[in-house]
């Protein structure tokens, strides 16, 4: 996944990247630079960080932003990565523009933004209760101008029923980041599935072969229940949706509970969604060109905020994805071991203060 971010503050040009700059990517970098009127600007940052890779293609562009800036411009590239740094060093790049590694972790960082997951995050599986140590480090965080936004597979409905919605979050990336609200949970921003694969999507949920949830912007319906939906939702204190026929409405994500053999069929056939699990028999079908990071990405374009400048909390399949992709990305210590090799911080468990601790070696709070 390509993704390029922009903002400018105080005469400062940030980019954010993240994946390759290739030859098929490289154009989309090109058109983000032209789309700035860099006589403005006096210094310009590349945030590397979530760089895997550029070729001669994405150099060409940065050789392009060279030239069209003043002498007196500078141009920094962060956070590059040893990869990155030995392609900038063997092509005389570091000679035109300043190359800045990875820092310590620990040294204090600009948090700007906290993405929060819910379940086995902020949410206990053991007590079903939101540490308070949580509660007092998001208030704390809050108190000094940093937002706090939940991330999570659920959707709105189900997010208001947990313990938590006396906390004041800032906005509420529900459904896997596919649909965005506001801290007043109005939506401001969506990625539906493709109208085409809903089209198979709703012949699955009318054929009743697996128990299918369709969900849209305000309601959610299964076609029905067996013992196999019960104890699932059961597991995670989820509630079950009433049984409903789909009337032609935007979906934005869909819910199945199956076997390893479906999912893994469902996988194979479905060409436009990606399937991520959130229990042994519950499964989260959403927009291949969606998730928790694109989500990230349509926060940060509404308030202006840099990627770089975000922390992001996770510890299931599904947080990968924005945990990769935030500034920080923090495992907790209860998290999926393939949760905790893509994070760059691996703190407690959830019950042993793992968000407050985390944000205390960040820094984010005293």
């Amino acid at each position: 996944m390509f993704n390029i971010h922009t903002s400018q503050e105080d005469g400062t040009l940030y980019f954010d990247v993240t994946g390759r700059i290739d030859s098929i990517t490289a154009p989309k970098f090109e058109e983000a630079v032209n789309a700035i009127n860099l006589s403005s600007v006096q210094k310009i940052v590349i945030d590397c960080s979530r760089l895997d890779f550029i070729s001669s293609a994405g150099l060409r562009v940065l050789l392009k932003l060279r030239n069209h800036t003043t002498e007196d411009t500078e141009i920094e590239a962060i956070n590059v990565t040893p990869a990155v740094k030995d392609i900038f060093e063997i092509t005389g790049f570091s000679d035109i523009i300043t190359i800045r590694s990875d820092s310590d972790p620990s040294e204090a960082q600009k948090v700007s933004a906290v993405f929060f997951d819910i379940d086995g995050t902020l949410l206990s599986h053991s007590t079903g209760q939101v540490p308070q140590s949580a509660r007092d480090a998001i208030a704390e965080m809050q108190g000094k101008g940093v937002k706090a936004i939940i991330c999570t597979g659920r959707d709105i409905g189900e997010v208001e029923k947990l313990p938590l919605t006396d906390i004041p979050f800032d906005g509420y990336l529900t459904l896997n980041g596919n649909l965005c609200l506001d801290k007043n949970k109005k939506m401001f921003a969506g990625n539906p599935i493709d109208p085409g694969e809903v089209d198979i999507l709703v012949r699955i949920f009318q054929a009743s072969r697996i128990p299918f949830v369709l969900i849209g912007e305000n309601k959610r319906y299964i076609n029905y229940v067996d013992d196999v939906v019960i104890d699932t939702q059961n597991s995670t204190k989820g509630t079950i949706p009433d049984i409903g026929e789909y009337r032609g409405e935007k979906i934005y994500q869909c819910l199945a509970f199956v076997q390893d053999k479906e999912r893994l069929m469902l996988e194979n056939m479905l060409d436009m969604c990606t399937i991520t699990s959130w229990n042994k028999t519950g499964i989260d079908i959403i927009s291949r060109s969606g998730g928790k990071a694109a989500g990230l990405e349509l926060f940060l374009d509404k308030y202006d905020l840099r990627r770089g400048e975000t922390m992001a909390f996770g510890d299931g399949q599904n947080d990968i994805e924005m945990i990769r992709y935030a500034g920080i990305g923090v495992a907790m210590g209860n998290a999926l071991d393939t949760v905790k090799s893509a994070a760059d911080y691996v703190t407690t468990d959830v019950d042993d203060d793992g968000v407050a601790n985390a944000l205390r070696h960040f820094k984010v709070i005293d």
